[in-house]
């Protein structure tokens, strides 16, 4: 989820917390944009559970050209996470060389800025670094 400075302002640090949609008939969790009905038994009553923020890179690619609200990050690290708690996440990579990151690593997440909006907004959002702790 990407906010902007003045949301996060007004919201405060919870808006920015990282969740999943578990749903309350089959248990079953979904990432946090899941928001409507369950993929899995359809019920359509889904809550938000907080994940701890961390998990292991499952994949990943390298960004050589991107959209034009990310030109000048180029080239960045987008890899899918799956949560210790099971669901995956696509999100950037940050803090690690390109040619150090490595499937299997892991990571954990932590509040970064994201990208500077057409008007000069700066956007907030969950980015995953190495998880020094990780035993």
């Amino acid at each position: 989820m990407t906010v902007s400075a003045i949301e996060f302002s007004r919201l405060g640090p919870p808006k920015l917390r990282l969740y999943g949609m578990r749903c309350t008939n089959c248990n079953t969790l979904h990432p946090w944009w899941e928001q409507y009905a369950c993929e899995k038994c359809k019920h359509t009553e889904l809550v938000r559970e907080p994940l701890a923020g961390r998990g292991e890179l499952t994949n990943y690619t390298v960004v050589y050209y991107p959209p034009r609200d990310f030109l000048g990050q180029e080239p960045y690290v987008v890899g899918h996470i799956k949560m210790d708690e099971g669901v995956s996440i696509p999100a950037p990579v940050v803090g690690v060389a390109q040619d150090d990151v490595q499937v299997g690593m892991r990571v954990r997440s932590v509040l970064r800025r994201m990208k500077l909006g057409h008007e000069g907004d700066i956007y907030y959002s969950q980015k995953f670094v190495v998880d020094a702790d990780a035993k």
